[in-house]
């Protein structure tokens, strides 16, 4: 079995709300899990970013879209698992997808776990699944530590998209299971590798206010597995070095305090 993170492609188009209007609705809520179907009504939304791909837009982590298209193609598989819920566009028609099928399915023991300095959890340097506790015929999931910020789609979905020719999904961050322990040793050794190489190319230090500032002039800057830079539409955006050693992207609402007191050192921007 196999388990992908659900992720835009970076030729998605980028859809927001107005943020005035979306305070008082459920879109600007937590999506953990819990049905917000009784409660929802069609919200205006609008595209910042048109790129290529308007199958899956990108609206904010955790909280996908689809196109009408798509919804008709995967509802009847994913019906019990999601809420589709409406979404007001001037040229689409789209809906945010609420995932409501919740699992207990992480390997706490094969998993490396990340902590604040008080010990709470923060969140996963290795993520493994066991696959065991993930149901015979599921195709769309959250699991219960990160109910809020990820999305997780199995084969069988994938293999629909991909059959359907739906474009925009970016399946490269992918869950194995038959991934071997030494597979897993060879892919954090490159990780290491990488943010050692990171370590090593550091010029002259900045704190994250004086570096903040200096990506306002088209800058990036890295801390540790941290990298921080602007779009080509000038827009703000924090990216985590995940162990294929590409990045994962987010448009921040807020920065984690940990950021806050790191070090960071300019570097070459990538693309977002």
């Amino acid at each position: 079995m196999k388990i992908y993170e659900l992720k835009s492609h970076p030729k998605s188009m980028n859809i927001t709300s107005d943020e005035k209007e979306d305070q008082d609705h459920p879109i600007s809520s937590d999506f953990n899990g819990e049905s917000k179907r009784s409660f929802w009504s069609p919200i205006k939304v609008e595209t910042i970013y048109k790129k290529s791909y308007n199958d899956f837009p990108n609206y904010r982590i955790g909280k996908p879209v689809v196109s009408a298209s798509v919804k008709k193609i995967i509802e009847p598989y994913i019906k019990d698992e999601v809420e589709f819920l409406p979404l007001l566009h001037d040229h689409l028609e789209l809906y945010m997808v609420n995932v409501t099928k919740v699992l207990d399915c992480v390997d706490w023991k094969r998993s490396d776990i990340r902590t604040y300095d008080d010990g709470e959890f923060a969140g996963f340097n290795k993520l493994v699944f066991d696959f065991s506790k993930i149901p015979e015929g599921t195709y769309m999931f959250k699991f219960r530590e990160r109910t809020t910020t990820r999305v997780y789609i199995t084969q069988a979905l994938k293999e629909l998209i991909e059959r359907n020719k739906f474009k925009g999904l970016d399946f490269s961050v992918v869950h194995d299971s038959e991934y071997t322990e030494e597979k897993e040793q060879e892919k954090q050794r490159s990780f290491e590798a990488a943010l050692s190489a990171i370590e090593n190319s550091k010029g002259i230090e900045y704190t994250y206010d004086d570096a903040r500032d200096k990506v306002e002039s088209g800058k990036a800057f890295v801390s540790g597995k941290w990298k921080m830079q602007l779009d080509d539409k000038g827009r703000f955006w924090i990216g985590e070095l995940m162990l294929d050693l590409t990045y994962q992207w987010l448009m921040p609402v807020y920065i984690p305090p940990i950021l806050l007191g790191q070090l960071w050192h300019e570097a070459e921007k990538s693309k977002v």
